[in-house]
């Protein structure tokens, strides 16, 4: 009796691990299938391929952006942003009480949305929805996030202008949460980026027109619940393998001056460390990413900073950490970065980091810009080469713009 029931146990077991095998094939092959698909089109340029082309103007200046004239564009970039979570919501709902709606809405991002400079860009890590939270039967973890519908306003309010949806908790209300959140943003002017009706929808980017310089902006995700992902006939996020995502970047890099992708990627971050490090397919995926067109690319999903490295005439972000998160009150969360780039036809034209206070217990869900003393050593762990000739030192340059006003000398924008 007991060597049958082994051989049951051996049974179940062999069956379990078959089945596995077959689906992370099944997924192996469905890349293949899209990627190949995405290179054809690539080479067909056929009539279709213009169809997502749809070029959103944000220009600061209100100037004629379809003029002969390009000039850098510039993108200023913070990682995941949950809306309304947890202690957060007492904190908004405290302001609502004693100072009105419009101040709550303003709020979260009023202490450093004066540096929003160019086109706004954050990885937005929960639905806005009043749709009910729905189970996945294939999640590893029991967080579920959703932001009360209504609270899309932060963002507009914070000088947002597009967001990526691209992320593992963008289908926690579902399917109908994430079309809801897209629905949403699109309503009050936010480009949404990295979800779609399918694998291909998803992997589409937008076209942003700044300065007169066109910038394709991608939002990838290859963590897991893979049931997040979309597939050849099922709706999600823009996620699969590295071959599929850099297939969809090739396809773009002649279409625009410069390419732009966020990647929701890597581990979260499971001790307290200063600097997240990245791991070896992370690096190597980066690496592929520029060689097939891209620019620059912004990581978040660890909600802890990680480094910056400058690859070819690109750079790498590769985690930006947590911006606005009702996260753990850790070594790792209490300081993150607004990274603001320049980007032309040439590649990379500067970036300049923005370090920032994130600590819950200290500012309680409104990000603000560190003192020199404290920005420096946050500057220090992440940036590998400060004497880069690319880079442009936030605490010099203010000092710089202050001398600038006192000898009645206009300070120079951008």
């Amino acid at each position: 009796m007991k060597n049958i029931k082994t051989y049951k146990k051996f049974i179940y077991i062999l069956i379990l691990l078959l089945a596995a095998s077959c689906a992370q094939n099944k997924i192996k092959s469905d890349d293949k299938i899209a990627a190949n698909k995405i290179n054809s089109t690539a080479k067909e340029n056929s009539a279709d391929d213009s169809d997502e082309i749809f070029y959103y103007i944000f220009d600061d200046e209100n100037k004629n952006v379809f003029n002969n004239k390009k000039e850098p564009a510039t993108i200023t970039a913070v990682g995941d942003v949950v809306l309304n979570l947890a202690v957060m919501k007492e904190v908004l709902d405290k302001r609502i009480k004693q100072y009105g709606k419009p101040d709550a809405m303003i709020y979260p991002f009023s202490k450093v949305r004066k540096e929003m400079a160019g086109i706004g860009f954050c990885n937005l890590e929960a639905p806005v929805t009043d749709l009910e939270v729905k189970y996945f039967n294939d999640k590893d973890e029991v967080f579920y996030f959703t932001s009360p519908g209504g609270s899309e306003e932060i963002l507009k309010h914070g000088r947002f202008n597009v967001v990526s949806l691209a992320n593992n908790h963008i289908m926690d209300a579902g399917k109908a949460g994430m079309l809801d959140t897209y629905k949403r943003l699109k309503e009050i002017n936010i480009v949404p980026v990295g979800v779609g009706n399918n694998i291909y929808d998803a992997l589409k980017p937008v076209y942003i027109n700044n300065n007169g310089t066109i910038v394709a902006i991608f939002a990838f995700s290859t963590v897991i619940p893979r049931s997040v992902w979309a597939g050849p006939d099922k709706a999600g996020t823009a996620g699969g393998s590295s071959e599929l995502l850099v297939a969809a970047v090739r396809r773009v890099s002649s279409k625009a001056d410069a390419v732009f992708v966020s990647i929701h990627w890597g581990q979260e971050v499971e001790t307290d460390f200063p600097v997240q490090e990245p791991e070896k397919d992370q690096v190597e995926l980066a690496h592929k990413l520029i060689e097939a067109g891209a620019t620059c690319i912004v990581g978040h999903h660890s909600h802890a900073l990680g480094h910056v490295e400058r690859y070819k005439n690109g750079i790498i972000f590769y985690s930006l950490g947590d911006f606005v998160f009702a996260g753990r009150h850790s070594e790792s969360h209490t300081t993150s970065i607004m990274a603001q780039i320049s980007l032309s036809g040439s590649g990379l034209e500067s970036y300049t980091l923005i370090p920032v206070n994130i600590n819950p217990l200290e500012i309680e869900y409104s990000p603000e810009i560190l003192d020199e003393n404290s920005g420096r050593e946050v500057i220090n762990r992440i940036l590998l080469d400060d004497k880069d000739s690319k880079y442009i030192d936030y605490y010099k340059k203010i000092r710089s713009t202050i001398l600038e006003i006192q000898k009645g000398i206009p300070p120079i924008k951008g």
